[in-house]
């Protein structure tokens, strides 16, 4: 385990930060969420500001699947005033891949808002002094070649991100939110195709007894779980993109997560079930009133002509309404299903600096990759892929089976 390690920052020049952070900066460094202060929230209590993607419920379970692999380090960031009073806290990894050794978030694929953990503090942000503080940050980290921290949100809560400040480039996809802190027949009234998924519902009612179901015990969440991974498998396959045979990680999150996230009340896990039969499922996070809409699996085939996942976001989103919460988040991507579903959209930044020539390589091939992914070609030729590959594996499995 990384020791913690503690630096003191003296900044007695006192800019428009530097004032509210008294004189310096303490700064420690953990490799374990276990190891870390109190004052990191498990949960959505407290004055901590963040984002599901930074209570320690997440981290443990990011650790316990993602972040398995040798090649990262995690540095779980906790940032105090020269009294001891918590600042800011951030969970980073240094990831060794093809680019080098890259500093970014706690994430892979996992988190759609990467942020700091914030606390109140008495003035304002400044894009000089969140500089200071990441130079004060990056110098206990272990050494990387590239800073890599993307889907940054400007603000967190009520408070300034600053390290949005320190972002440099748009990222690629937003987040799409629905606003649910009004009105049901005004919420209602923004949904594309609103009266139609009405009529589907009803149809399916028709057929038998049709209700929205959340989970409640843990053999609940085991049936619902087992159900949304082999629809989400299923859907991959159809897709032609990877599935959880090629990111086992991906699967240990939502199966490690499930009870994880439920024993810190963050989880929401429901269905829509028809006479015992799940026909969509969707795992979701709360945090205080709001609701991160992580992975939605749905029947095909004679069930198509209902949109059974469609149909469950619209009752989830009645459910929501009716109990309270502020939001329903679709959270990272800019499929048109989302934003014709939602009202609200979240811009996000990215930062991307080499630090060695390897970075800097590095950055060279991304911009050399990101167009040549984005021709028409490449996007014709790229499911094959995965339909070559299944096609060996499925093989393979049949010579062993005959055997």
């Amino acid at each position: 385990m990384m020791d913690s390690q503690t630096v003191r920052s003296e900044d007695a020049a006192a800019g428009p930060i530097g004032a509210s952070l008294a004189s310096s900066w303490r700064i420690e460094v953990f490799s374990d969420p276990a190891d870390v202060s109190p004052d990191w929230p498990r949960g959505a209590s407290g004055v901590a500001q963040c984002h599901a993607f930074q209570t320690l419920a997440f981290l443990e379970t990011w650790q316990a699947s993602y972040g398995q692999s040798d090649d990262i380090d995690f540095c779980l960031v906790e940032v105090r005033d020269a009294v001891g009073r918590p600042v800011l806290m951030v969970p980073f990894i240094v990831h060794r891949s093809r680019s080098g050794r890259v500093l970014g978030f706690a994430d892979l694929g996992a988190a759609d808002y990467n942020a700091p953990v914030l606390f109140p503090v008495e003035h304002a942000w400044t894009i000089a002094g969140a500089r200071r503080l990441w130079t004060e940050i990056t110098a206990l980290l272990p050494a990387f070649d590239l800073v890599l921290l993307d889907k940054m949100p400007e603000k967190v809560g009520s408070l300034i991100n600053p390290l949005y400040l320190l972002a440099d480039k748009i990222n690629p996809e937003s987040c799409h939110l629905t606003q649910l802190d009004r009105p049901w027949p005004e919420v209602e009234k923004q949904l594309q195709g609103a009266k139609n998924l009405r009529n589907r519902a009803r149809a399916l009612q028709r057929l038998g007894a049709c209700d929205l179901v959340i989970a409640q015990t843990a053999e609940q969440r085991g049936q619902m779980l087992e159900t949304l991974l082999a629809q989400k498998q299923r859907r991959f396959e159809e897709t032609r993109v990877p599935g959880f045979d090629e990111h086992p990680e991906k699967r240990a999150f939502f199966t490690l997560g499930t009870e994880i996230m439920a024993r810190a009340g963050a989880l929401h896990l429901s269905a829509l079930v028809l006479d015992g039969k799940m026909l969509a499922t969707y795992w979701g996070l709360v945090h205080g009133g709001h609701y991160y809409g992580l992975f939605i699996g749905n029947e095909s085939g004679e069930w198509s002509k209902y949109s059974p996942g469609r149909v469950l976001h619209y009752l989830l989103l009645q459910h929501l309404n009716a109990t309270g919460f502020v939001c329903l988040d679709l959270g990272i991507g800019n499929e048109a299903w989302k934003q014709s579903v939602c009202d609200v959209t979240i811009p996000l930044s990215m930062m991307v600096e080499a630090q060695t020539l390897r970075g800097r390589l590095s950055l060279l091939w991304r911009g050399l990759r990101e167009r040549l992914v984005a021709t028409s070609l490449w996007q014709k030729i790229r499911p094959l892929k995965w339909v070559i590959l299944r096609g060996w594996r499925d093989k393979a499995v049949g010579k062993a089976f005959e055997q």
